[in-house]
């Protein structure tokens, strides 16, 4: 098992409380225009790639009553995640039609022209090989169906996020080294907008649209504090005997407290991607 699937099994219950209310905002765009449909009025096909705990997935299935809904993620206990929340979340007609399956992006195990739109939120960045999956998703799409994606583009480092640099250096106070394991080879952000485009074309895809946007998520001292120990920095916290957890809890709560209000806005750049099979 790859670490990413690993780290993915292990914080299911913690991403989908700590992670997917960042994001979601932002995913939940790509479901924006008109809605999936078949000549021969037939139930449209929707593949979210990488559904995670299920945010658009659930979302597709609410908004589209007509639609039937596949979510594919390689994590399994995303996807135990995921099936609670659509119990939760949907009534019997729109469970019915909310399917979640174990597998990879870049191997889908689907027929060729199966599907009228696939989508996926913040998952590119992650597979080995981007354009394989893209090529892939152009295979299981019918001819006209679309693909939309939003995914992370690169960051300027010339302006970190403030508490992250506090939380690193709260991690100096204490005499923390990083012994962590690396993660497997993954593609990574986009550049630009204009390379997503070029590579959604270069799959085939036509009435190609890449945008640059920006996603934005507040926080303040106490919930980024819990963030980190609960969520994006929980293994280092689990590292540390329960003497030096309390240390760094308070280092970072000390250096977070000094920070101006403003500083808690998070903000990173995205690209939103879409395309229609030629």
């Amino acid at each position: 098992m790859g670490t990413i699937q690993a780290r993915y099994d292990a914080s299911a219950a913690r991403y989908r409380r700590w992670w997917e209310p960042v994001l979601a905002p932002t995913a939940v765009r790509v479901l924006d225009g008109e809605p999936p449909a078949r000549a021969d009025g037939s139930a449209p096909r929707i593949l979210d790639l990488g559904t995670g705990a299920g945010l658009l997935a659930i979302e597709a299935a609410r908004r589209w009553p007509a639609a039937r809904v596949i979510g594919l993620d390689v994590s399994t206990g995303m996807l135990g995640v995921a099936g609670r929340e659509a119990d939760g979340r949907l009534g019997p007609d729109g469970r019915r039609r909310l399917e979640f399956v174990a597998g990879d992006a870049g191997r889908l195990s689907f027929d060729d022209a199966s599907f009228d739109l696939v989508v996926s939120s913040f998952v590119l960045q992650l597979v080995a090989d981007r354009q394989s999956v893209v090529a892939e998703v152009g295979r299981v799409l019918r001819p006209g169906g679309r693909f939309a994606a939003v995914t992370w583009m690169a960051a300027d480092h010339d302006a970190p996020f403030a508490p992250d640099e506090a939380f690193e250096d709260a991690l100096d106070d204490i005499d923390y080294r990083d012994e962590s394991e690396a993660e497997e080879e993954r593609s990574g952000d986009y550049l630009s907008a204009d390379e997503a485009a070029t590579e959604l074309r270069d799959a085939g895809f036509a009435d190609v649209q890449a945008d640059a946007i920006e996603l934005i998520h507040p926080y303040d001292p106490s919930t980024y504090a819990a963030f980190l120990e609960e969520y994006a920095e929980r293994e280092v916290f689990e590292d540390l005997t329960p003497s030096g957890r309390r240390r760094l809890r308070d280092a970072t709560r000390s250096r977070l407290g000094k920070l101006p209000a403003e500083a808690f806005t998070w903000r990173v750049p995205v690209v939103q991607a879409s395309g229609r099979r030629g």
